[in-house]
C-alpha cells in the first residue's frame, strides 16, 4: 500500500508526535508499505531507509527556535499537489495544523482520501501564551472546517475527543498509541548517566521531566513539589530533558546551585530516541505538571522503562494512568498534591517497583503492529467515506477550501510583511515579534 503522511514534528524533535510517527513509519516499512513523508524538517532524522520526504515551508520564532510552525504558502501548496500527484498514495494521513486544508484540497482535486488526526490542544496553548481573540477565532474556525472537509478525523485520547466535540470538531476514532520498546526498555538503565543527572549523588531520588521546556508545562509546580520533599537521608533531584523558550531559565538554575539547593539538572538539547530511553530507565519517577496534554506519550515511554509516573489528573493523562496502580494523578496546579505522591514513592522503593512493573505490563499489551493495524482500519473508513461523498458534498467542500486556502496564504503573507517590515514591536502571540521564514527551494 502507498501511504503519504504529514507530521509537523519529526526527529530531531523529541516530542510525542515525533516519536509516534517515527514508530509508525518504521513499522510501515517493515510491513512492506511504500511511504512518502511531508515534514518541516530540512534534514529529518531516524527515518526508515526507504521513506521519501518533502520539506514544506515553516516559520521559526527566535524566542522558540526549536519549534517549527507551518507557513501556508503557494509554494507549499504546489509541493503538496505535485508530490501527491507523482506518488499517488491510496490515502493521506495528516496532522491537523496550518497545512491541513492544503492537503485536503489537493486530495479532493486528485481523488485521494485524506484523513486527519488532532494531537495538540492549540486553543489552550494559544490561551497560555496570551494570544489575541482573533487568533483563537481563526483556529476555532479552521479546526471546525477541517473536521467537515476531511474524510475522517481521529485523536489520541477519549478526553481530548470529548473536548474537541465541544469545539465543533468531531473525531470518531481514537488512535491506539504504542512506544518503540527497542529504545524504551528497562535494560537501558545507565548508572553513570543517573549519577550525572544527580550531580554526582549515587543514592538520590531522581525525578525526570522530558519534553518541551516552556511556561505552559508548569515546571515551577513540579520544582516546588520536589523542593518540599523530606530528605530522610536521600535527596531528591529533578532532571529536565528537552528544549524550548523557557530552557535558559532552568539552565541558570542548574548553573547556580544556591538557587535550587543543587537539585536541578538542565542542559537544554534535543536527544536521540535511543538516548532518551536511557534517561527514562535511569530515573526513579517520571513527572509532569502540564495541564493540557492530549495523551501524554511520555507516560507510556516511562512505563516501557519500568518507571512510575506522577502527573496531573487532566486530559490525556487520566486516560493513560491508573491512579494508585502504575502512577499517581495529582490535583492540577497543586504542588502540595504532587509532593504528597512523590513522597510516597521516595519513601517506599517497593511501591515504586510495583508501580513501575504495572506500567510495564500495560505497555507490553500495546504493540506498534497493533497501532498500524488500527490505523489501517481507520484509513478504510476514510476511503469508504470518500467514495460515498455526494457530488453536492464534494462541490461544497471544494468551494470552501478553494476560498479558505488562498485566504490563509494571504493572511500569512500579510503577517510576514506587517510584522517583519512595519510592526516589529507588536508580538503575534506574546513571543518575540521577529521571526524568520525558511522556504525550502529544493524538493527532496
Amino acid at each position: 500500500m502507498k501511504i503519504a503522511i504529514y507530521s509537523h514534528s519529526i526527529a530531531p524533535s523529541i516530542d510525542g508526535v515525533c516519536r509516534r510517527f517515527t514508530g509508525i513509519l518504521k513499522q510501515l516499512e517493515k510491513d512492506g508499505h511504500d511511504t512518502l513523508l511531508f515534514t518541516m524538517e530540512e534534514c529529518p532524522e531516524e527515518l526508515p531507509i526507504s521513506t521519501k520526504y518533502v520539506t514544506l515551508d515553516h516559520i521559526i520564532f527566535p524566542s522558540y527556535p526549536e519549534k517549527k510552525v507551518a507557513w501556508p504558502t503557494a509554494s507549499s501548496f504546489a509541493k503538496i499537489l505535485f508530490h501527491l500527484q507523482s506518488f499517488r498514495p491510496e490515502v493521506v494521513h495528516i496532522v491537523s495544523d496550518g497545512f491541513s486544508q492544503m492537503f485536503t484540497l489537493a486530495g479532493l482535486l486528485l481523488g485521494i482520501p485524506v484523513v486527519g488526526s488532532f494531537h495538540t490542544d492549540i486553543l489552550d496553548l494559544l490561551g497560555t501564551h496570551g494570544a489575541y481573540g482573533v487568533q483563537k477565532l481563526c483556529v476555532f474556525s479552521k479546526e471546525a472546517l477541517d473536521s467537515i472537509v476531511l474524510d475522517s478525523c481521529a485523536t489520541t485520547s477519549t478526553s481530548f475527543q470529548k473536548k474537541l466535540r465541544g469545539q465543533w470538531v468531531h473525531c470518531e476514532h481514537v488512535i491506539i498509541t504504542a512506544v518503540d520498546t527497542a529504545n524504551f526498555d528497562p535494560s537501558k538503565r545507565n548508572e553513570e548517566l543517573r549519577k550525572k543527572l544527580m550531580h554526582g549523588d549515587e543514592t538520590g531520588f531522581l525525578c525526570l521531566y522530558v519534553g518541551r521546556i516552556s511556561n505552559e508545562k508548569r515546571l515551577d509546580i513540579m520544582i516546588d513539589a520536589i523542593n518540599g520533599l523530606n530528605d530522610n537521608g536521600r535527596k531528591a533531584y529533578l532532571a529536565i530533558i528537552g528544549a524550548g523558550p523557557a530552557a535558559d531559565h532552568f539552565k541558570k538554575m542548574h548553573q547556580n546551585p544556591s538557587v535550587c539547593k543543587g537539585r536541578i539538572y538542565c542542559q537544554p538539547e534535543f536527544v536521540s530516541h535511543e538516548t532518551l530511553g536511557q534517561y527514562y530507565a535511569s530515573s526513579d519517577v517520571h513527572v509532569s505538571a502540564s495541564q493540557f496534554e492530549t495523551l501524554g506519550n511520555t507516560v507510556l515511554e516511562a512505563f516501557a522503562c519500568d518507571v512510575p509516573v506522577v502527573v496531573p489528573d487532566t486530559q490525556g493523562f487520566k486516560d493513560t494512568v491508573s491512579h494508585g496502580k502504575d502512577g499517581f494523578l495529582f490535583e492540577p496546579g497543586d504542588s502540595d498534591s504532587a509532593n504528597k505522591f512523590l513522597q510516597q514513592l521516595k519513601d517506599d522503593k517497593l511501591l515504586q517497583a510495583k508501580m513501575g512493573h504495572a506500567g510495564l505490563e500495560k505497555v507490553r499489551a500495546r504493540s506498534i503492529e497493533n497501532v498500524v493495524k488500527d490505523l489501517f482500519e481507520w484509513y478504510a473508513v476514510g476511503k469508504t467515506r470518500r467514495k460515498q461523498r455526494s457530488f453536492i458534498a464534494f462541490l461544497l467542500c471544494t468551494l470552501a477550501l478553494a476560498a479558505s486556502v488562498p485566504f490563509t496564504i494571504f493572511l500569512f503573507s500579510l503577517y510576514n510583511i506587517t510584522v517583519n517590515y512595519i510592526l516589529k514591536a507588536i508580538p503575534l502571540i506574546n513571543l518575540n515579534s521577529e521571526y524568520k521564514v525558511n522556504q525550502s527551494k529544493k524538493y527532496k
